[in-house]
C-alpha cells in the first residue's frame, strides 16, 4: 500500500469529529411543497441516508403536514448523533488495525523478491484455517466518514461497515423504515437522486460502493463491465509456435466462473492470468483444510475450466503471455533446439524447468508458477500427462483432479505403472524437489507444522523439507506420514535430495564409481547411499559427510530408510514382525531377537547393518534416546563418533545420578556386543590385526551369525601375546564388562543357564552378583559351569580392575599403599598383600585379600606370577594333575615334591607361594595341612591368638625351623619323638616357604666377606695390593699385579692341567677314587 493512501486514511479519521460536530448544529426546518432543489443536505427527515459525497433528494412541497416542532427535531437529531458518533468511534477504531496491517502490507511488499510466490501460497492455505484476508483499510474507513456526515438523519441507523474474514466485501447499511408518504416523495424525482449517485461516485476514493438505506432494497451494483481484450497472435518466442491468446490471456468473466469472480474476484482486472489465479487461490483454500465453514464455494465447472485454461496455456509458452515475455531470451539461449528435433508441446517449458537454476530472476518466478500448476494438477504438464493418461484411467480413476492427488495416487502405486509413466512422475518428482510447495500433499499437511517448526526457513534449497526431517518425532500424525514419505522416496534414489546431490556430487563420482548423469532420469543406482555411507570414514568434505550421517541415522531409526534391509528382510518381517510398528528401531530389534530364525540373507544383511551401526550413539536411537540427560551430564564434551559417548556412558553407569532407564539400554548393549567382537566398534578397530594373527578361522565372515563369543574368548585368553596396545587396552575393557555381569560372557552364560536359574535366579546381575553367588555354590555346579567360572577367575586375578569385590573394598587402601603401582600381573594384589599388617589397613580390604589367598591354594592357575613362571615345569613333572581340572591342589602338591627338579623362578614363585599360604594360614588349609599338627603343638599351645594375626604362624615355623639342627632335620627318623622338633613333611614344606633369594644373598655375602678378609691380610703381610678400594677405603674388588699376578697365572696354569688330567681319566674309564661312598636316606 502506498504511503499516501496511509495518510488519507489518518486524515479521514481525524475528520470524523468534526462531521460529527457539524451535525449537531444543523436545525431542521420545514420545506415548502414547491421548493424545488435547494433542500439542505442531510437534514431531510425522509429517513434515507446518502451515499457517500452524495446530496438528499429535497422534500416534495405538496408533502403531508408532518413537520415536527422544533423541540423534537432536536431531540431526534441528538439521538441520532450520539448513534453517529458511536458508529464513528467503531469506524475510527477499525481504521487504526487497518492502517497497521496496511504497513504490515507495505513493509512486506517492500521484501518481497522474484522467487516468493510461497506468500501468497501460505496466505490462501492460511486464509481457509482462519478468518481470510484483512479488509482493506479504504473500505473500513469510508463508511465510518458516510456516516459521520448522515448524523442529522433522524432515523439513520448506518453502521461502521464490518472488516469480514474471508473477503473485504461492500457493506450495506441496515434499511429503516420509511414512512410511506415520504418514500413516494423520493420516488418522485428519480433523476435527482441519480444525480446525487452520480456525485457520490466521483467522491469515492476506492470506487467501490457502498450500500445505503435505500440501496438495501434492490441488489448489490455491480462494476463496471470489464473491457474486453480483442484476441490476438502471441508469438514472443520466435522458434515456438504462436498462440491465440483470448481474453488478454485470462478466462472469461463471463464465462462459467462468472459467479465466482464477481464474489472473490470483483476487483480484480482482466488480463495475464490475475482472474484465474484468483479462483486458483479461491480453490486451493476450499480445499485445505477440508470440511471448513469458511471455505469459499466453487463449483465444479469453475475448477474445470480454470484447469483447462491452465493446461492449454502449458502446453505452448507462447500461450503464456507473462512467461513468454520473461523467458525469452532464457529460451533463446538455453532451448532454441526444436530446428533440429522438431517441435514437442510443452517442449520449451520443459527445458526451461531443466535449466531453471541458471535463467534470469523474472523467468524463474512466472516458471515457478508454471511449476506449481502443474504438481496441482497432473494436466498442467503435458508430457506427464501424456505418459500416465492410460495408467490414470487404470489405477486412479475416481481421484478428483487438482491439488496433487492424482500424481499422489500414481506415487502410491509406483510398482503397477508402467516405464514411461513411473519415468515421467519421477522426472517431475525430481524437479520439485528443491521446494515444499511443490510437493502439494505435503505443503498442504505439513503447514501448520512448518509455521510451528520452521517459519524463518526460506522456500528452497530443500531447506524447509530438511527442517521438517529434523523435527519430525514432533510433528503431526499426519504431516509426519508425509516426511516418512518423502524420506523412503529419497534413500531409493538420492536424486530426490537436491542439497546430498549438490555437496556430494565429487563423492559419488568418484568413491562410489556413478557413470549416470544426476540430473538424467533414465540412470538409476539406488546403491549410491549406501556406498556413500560404508565410505563415510574417508568422506573429506564436511558437508556431503553430514548428508551421509544422516541417512545413517535415519536407516537407524526406520527399516523403511534403509532399502538393502527393508528388501532382504521384507517376507521375514512379515512373518516376525507384522505387528511391529515402524519407527524407534522397534523393526531392527524385533528382528534381531528373531535372528536364529531369519533367512540367510536377511540374517547377513541385518549383521551388517548392526555393523555399521555400532559407531556412533547417534545410530544407536533407542539408546541416545533413553540417556538424554546422562550425556548433557557425563558426556557433554564427548566428541560423537568411534563409540566415544557409548564408553563414556559406560564408564559412568555406576554413578548415583544415572537413570535406569539409561542403565538398561547399556546393559542391553553390552549383552550385544559381547555376542561378536564386530559388534564393539572401538575393538573390532583396534583387534582386526590381532584376530586374523591369533585367532584366524574362528568366525564365518559371510553368513551373518555371530562368532558367540570364541574371538572374544580367544583374545582374553592370548592377551599377553596381543602386540597393538590399543586392541590389549579393548580386550582389557572387554574383560571388565565380563566380570560385572555374567551376560556378557556368552560362552559362560550358556554354560551357567540352568545353575543360575537353579541357584542364583533371585539375584539381580550387575557388579559382580550373580559370579558371586555361583562361586558361593561352587560345589554344586554343572562341570561346564564350574569350568567357565574358574577361568574367570584366573582372568580376575591378573588385576584388580576385574575383581569387582575386591575393588570396591580397597579402593583407599589402595590409594594410600599402592597408588603409584601399575594394575596386571597381580601387582597390586601383592603389594596390598605385604600391607595387610599396617594397622591403617581396613578389616573389609584385608577380609578380601586373605579370602583371595586361600582361594589361590585350590588352583594354581590363580597365582599369575606363578602360573607365568611354571608353566613350562608343570607341563614336565605335573601334566596329569593338572589336566584333571582339580581345585584340591594335586598341582601344588606335585611341584612341592618336585621341587628339587625345578627350574630357578619356578621354585622362587612356588616358595613364595608356601610363604603366602603360612602367611594366612588356617586350619585344613590345602597346601599347608600336612603342618596342622606342629603349628597346633609347637605354636599355638602358647599363644592361640597367633592364629588371628596374618603371617604370625608362618613367622613362628621360620623361627622353629631356624633353630632346629638341619643335620638333625635330615637325621628326623632318629629322633621322631622329640616333640621339639617339626615333622619331616612340615619341615620340608617351611624350608622351602624361606625365600631361596634371601638365603642366597646372605651366602653370597659371607663368601665375598671371607675373601675379602683373606686378601686384605695377604696385602698386610706381603705388602702388595690385592683389593681395590674407593676414596672412604671401602673394598671394590680385587686386584692382582706383580708377583701376585704371577702366581695367580700359575695356578690357572696348574688348574688347568689338572683339568685336563682328569677328563683323560674319566674318557678311559680310569677309576678316579681309591675309597668307597655310602650314601644313607632317609626313610618317609
Amino acid at each position: 500500500m502506498k504511503a499516501s493512501t496511509i495518510v488519507l486514511l489518518l486524515l479521514g479519521c481525524l475528520a470524523l469529529p468534526v462531521f460529527a460536530a457539524e451535525g449537531n448544529t444543523t436545525a431542521v426546518t420545514p420545506v415548502a411543497a414547491k421548493s424545488s432543489s435547494a433542500s439542505t443536505p442531510a437534514n431531510n427527515s425522509s429517513g434515507t441516508a446518502a451515499p457517500s459525497g452524495a446530496k438528499t433528494a429535497p422534500a416534495a412541497a405538496a408533502s403531508q403536514p408532518a413537520a415536527k416542532s422544533t423541540s423534537q427535531a432536536k431531540q431526534d437529531g441528538n439521538a441520532a448523533i450520539a448513534k453517529a458518533a458511536a458508529a464513528a468511534a467503531k469506524a475510527a477504531a477499525a481504521a487504526a488495525e487497518a492502517v497497521e496491517a496496511a504497513v504490515a502490507a507495505s513493509e512486506a511488499d517492500d521484501k518481497e523478491e522474484g522467487d516468493k510466490p510461497a506468500a501468497a501460497t501460505e496466505d490462501a492455505a492460511a486464509a481457509t484455517e482462519g478468518k481470510g484476508d484483512a479488509v482493506k483499510p479504504e473500505e473500513s474507513a469510508k463508511p465510518a466518514t458516510d456516516a459521520a456526515k448522515s448524523t442529522a438523519s433522524q432515523t439513520a441507523k448506518a453502521e461502521p461497515a464490518k472488516a469480514e474474514p474471508e473477503e473485504a466485501k461492500p457493506e450495506k447499511s441496515e434499511p429503516v423504515k420509511a414512512e410511506p408518504a415520504k418514500a413516494e416523495a423520493a420516488k418522485a424525482e428519480p433523476a435527482k437522486a441519480e444525480g446525487a449517485k452520480e456525485e457520490a461516485k466521483k467522491a469515492d476514493d476506492s470506487k467501490k460502493p457502498v450500500a445505503t438505506d435505500a440501496d438495501a432494497k434492490e441488489p448489490r451494483k455491480k462494476r463496471p463491465a470489464r473491457t474486453k481484450t480483442a484476441p490476438f497472435q502471441n508469438k514472443q518466442v520466435a522458434f515456438a509456435p504462436s498462440a491465440n491468446v483470448t481474453f488478454g490471456d485470462d478466462i472469461d468473466d463471463e464465462g462459467k466462473c462468472a459467479k465466482e469472480i464477481e464474489k472473490y474476484c470483483d476487483d480484480v482486472d482482466e488480463g495475464e492470468g490475475k482472474l484465474a489465479d484468483c479462483i486458483s487461490e479461491q480453490i486451493d483454500a476450499s480445499e485445505s483444510p477440508e470440511g471448513s465453514d469458511d471455505a469459499p464455494d466453487i463449483s465444479d465447472e469453475c475448477r474445470e475450466e480454470v484447469f483447462a485454461y491452465k493446461v492449454q496455456r502449458n502446453s505452448n509458452i507462447n500461450a503464456n503471455v507473462p512467461l513468454a515475455k520473461a523467458c525469452k531470451v532464457d529460451a533463446d539461449k538455453f532451448c532454441n533446439v526444436t530446428w533440429f528435433f522438431g517441435y514437442k508441446s510443452g517442449q520449451v517449458i520443459a527445458c526451461l524447468r531443466d535449466v531453471k537454476a541458471q535463467v534470469s530472476k523474472p523467468c524463474k518466478h512466472q516458471l515457478f508458477k508454471v511449476m506449481q500448476e502443474a504438481a496441482k494438477d497432473i494436466r498442467a504438464d503435458p508430457m506427464l500427462y501424456e505418459a500416465c493418461k492410460e495408467d490414470t484411467e487404470t489405477l486412479c480413476k475416481d481421484v478428483k483432479n487438482g491439488g496433487g492427488r492424482v500424481q499422489a495416487c500414481l506415487r502410491d502405486k509406483r510398482m503397477q505403472l508402467s516405464w514411461a509413466c513411473e519415468e515421467q512422475l519421477f522426472r517431475q518428482e525430481m524437479e520439485n524437489a528443491d521446494d515444499i510447495r511443490l510437493s502439494v500433499r505435503l505443503f498442504k499437511k505439513c503447514l501448520p507444522d512448518k509455521r510451528k517448526f520452521c517459519k524463518d526457513i526460506e522456500p528452497g534449497n530443500a531447506r524447509a523439507k530438511d527442517c521438517l526431517e529434523e523435527n519430525r518425532d514432533e510433528l503431526s500424525s499426519g504431516c509426519k506420514e508425509e516426511v516418512d514419505a518423502m524420506i523412503e522416496r529419497r534413500v531409493r534414489d538420492f536424486r530426490l535430495d537436491s542439497r546430498l546431490r549438490s555437496v556430494c556430487e565429487q563423492e559419488i563420482f568418484n568413491m562410489c564409481a556413478y557413470f549416470g548423469d544426476l540430473d538424467d532420469i533414465d540412470t538409476y543406482d539406488s546403491s549410491v547411499i549406501n556406498c556413500l555411507q560404508d565410505y563415510s570414514g574417508e568422506i573429506k568434505n564436511g558437508e556431503c559427510k553430514a548428508q551421509v550421517k544422516k541417512y545413517l541415522q535415519l536407516a537407524s531409526q526406520d527399516i523403511r530408510f534403509d532399502v538393502p534391509l527393508a528388501e532382504a528382510c521384507f517376507e521375514d518381517r512379515q512373518k516376525f514382525c507384522a505387528n511391529v510398528p515402524p519407527g524407534s528401531a522397534r523393526v531392527i530389534r524385533c528382528l534381531s531377537n528373531s535372528r536364529d530364525n531369519l533367512s540367510p540373507v536377511c540374517r547377513a544383511t541385518l549383521f551388517d547393518e548392526e555393523v555399521r551401526f555400532s559407531e556412533n550413539i547417534d545410530f544407536q536411537y533407542p539408546m541416545k534416546t533413553a540417556c538424554v540427560k546422562e550425556i548433557d551430564r557425563f558426556c557433554k564434551d564427548i566428541p560423537h563418533g568411534s563409540g566415544r559417548v557409548i564408553r563414556c556412558l559406560q564408564d559412568n553407569k555406576a554413578q548415583k545420578e544415572f537413570g535406569k532407564a539409561c542403565a538398561e539400554e547399556i546393559k542391553a548393549y553390552e549383552a550385544e556386543i559381547s555376542k561378536d567382537y564386530r559388534f564393539n566398534f572401538r575393538l573390532k578397530k583396534a583387534c582386526q590385526k590381532d584376530v586374523e594373527k591369533l585367532c584366524p578361522g574362528l568366525c564365518q565372515t559371510n553368513d551373518g551369525s555371530p562368532c558367540g563369543g570364541k574371538v572374544l574368548r580367544c583374545l582374553t585368553d592370548k592377551i599377553d601375546d596381543i602386540g597393538d596396545e590399543g586392541c590389549k587396552k579393548e580386550v582389557y575393557y572387554y574383560e571388565k564388562m565380563e566380570v560385572s555381569n555374567f551376560m556378557n560372557d556368552i560362552l559362560l552364560a550358556e554354560a551357567c543357564r540352568t545353575d543360575v536359574d537353579n541357584f542364583c535366579k533371585d539375584v539381580e546381575p550387575g557388579e559382580g552378583r550373580v559370579h558371586k553367588c555361583l562361586r558361593d555354590n561352587r560345589k554344586k555346579l554343572s562341570d561346564s559351569c564350574r569350568r567357565e567360572e574358574l577361568l574367570l577367575e584366573e582372568k580376575e586375578a591378573n588385576s584388580i580392575e576385574l575383581n569387582v569385590s575386591l575393588l570396591k573394598a580397597c579402593k583407599a587402601e589402595r590409594q594410600l599403599y599402592c597408588s603409584a603401582v601399575q594394575p596386571g600381573q597381580a601387582r597390586v594384589f601383592r603389594c596390598l598383600a605385604e600391607n595387610m599388617n599396617d594397622a591403617d589397613f581396613g578389616s573389609g580390604c584385608k577380609y578380601q585379600i586373605v579370602s583371595k589367598l586361600q582361594r589361590r591354594q585350590a588352583n594354581w592357575k590363580l597365582d599369575p606370577p606363578l602360573r607365568k613362571a611354571c608353566k613350562s615345569d608343570v607341563l614336565t613333572y605335573c601334566a596329569s594333575e593338572d589336566a584333571a581340572n582339580s581345585e584340591d591342589g594335586l598341582v601344588y602338591q606335585c611341584m612341592v615334591k618336585n621341587f628339587e627338579s625345578l627350574s630357578n623362578g619356578c621354585q622362587k614363585e612356588v616358595g613364595r607361594a608356601v610363604h603366602m599360604a603360612f602367611f594366612v594360614w588356617a586350619p585344613a588349609a590345602i597346601i599347608t595341612h600336612l603342618c596342622d599338627d606342629d603349628i597346633n603343638r609347637l605354636c599355638l599351645a602358647d599363644r592361640p591368638n597367633m592364629a588371628s594375626r596374618p603371617g604370625a604362624v608362618g613367622t613362628c615355623l621360620a623361627t622353629l625351623l631356624e633353630k632346629q639342627d638341619r643335620s638333625s632335620a635330615r637325621l628326623l627318623v632318629e629322633t621322631a619323638g622329640n616333640p621339639k622338633l617339626l615333622s619331616p613333611a612340615c619341615a620340608r614344606l617351611a624350608d622351602i616357604a624361606e625365600p631361596p633369594n634371601m638365603k642366597q644373598a646372605f651366602e653370597s655375602s659371607l663368601t665375598f666377606a671371607l675373601l675379602k678378609d683373606h686378601l686384605e691380610n695377604i696385602e698386610v703381610a706381603t705388602g702388595l695390593p690385592t683389593v681395590t678400594r674407593d676414596t672412604r677405603g671401602n673394598a671394590q674388588g680385587v686386584s692382582l699385579t706383580g708377583w701376585m699376578a704371577m702366581l695367580g697365572m700359575t695356578a690357572l696354569i696348574i688348574l688347568v692341567i689338572y683339568g685336563g688330567y682328569a677328563g683323560i681319566k674319566r674318557i678311559r674309564g680310569l677309576p678316579d677314587r681309591d675309597y668307597t661312598l655310602v650314601v644313607k636316606q632317609q626313610h618317609k
